[in-house]
């Protein structure tokens, strides 16, 4: 498997070894079957360089995160991504755009540590 998936104290760190959609899907079918995956913040690293993802994929990887939260979930837990390319960069602030509606916050950034600032923050 390419992906590697941390549970840490304050949030769970995923791995992506490239930047695709069927690697994303296989780290949410990974994360949708711990239990603490709901309610707990998640982190998004890659240290790829090459992006194989079209825009389609991010409303595709929406419609799956959605089918995964129960109908009434509260906002509370924080999806980051951190994006070390402006590719990355504008991939990912798109996805944020377009996940904006389902029970958690997303945000992007560029650096690991910022990430865990907003992440720990009260």
């Amino acid at each position: 498997m390419s992906v590697k998936i941390i549970n840490k104290k304050d949030y769970i760190l995923v791995e992506l070894q490239t930047i695709e959609y069927w690697e994303i899907m296989e780290a949410l079918g990974r994360l949708f079957k711990m239990p603490e995956y709901l309610e707990k913040n998640t982190i998004w690293v890659s240290s790829a360089e090459r992006l194989n993802l079209s825009y389609d994929h991010l409303y595709k990887i929406r419609d799956v995160i959605s089918e995964h939260f129960p109908k009434n979930s509260k906002r509370g837990s924080k999806t980051a991504i951190v994006a070390k390319t402006g590719l990355l960069e504008g991939i990912a602030d798109s996805y944020a755009k377009i996940v904006k509606n389902l029970p958690f916050e997303a945000g992007v950034f560029s650096d690991l540590q910022s990430v865990e600032d907003w992440i720990i923050e009260k």
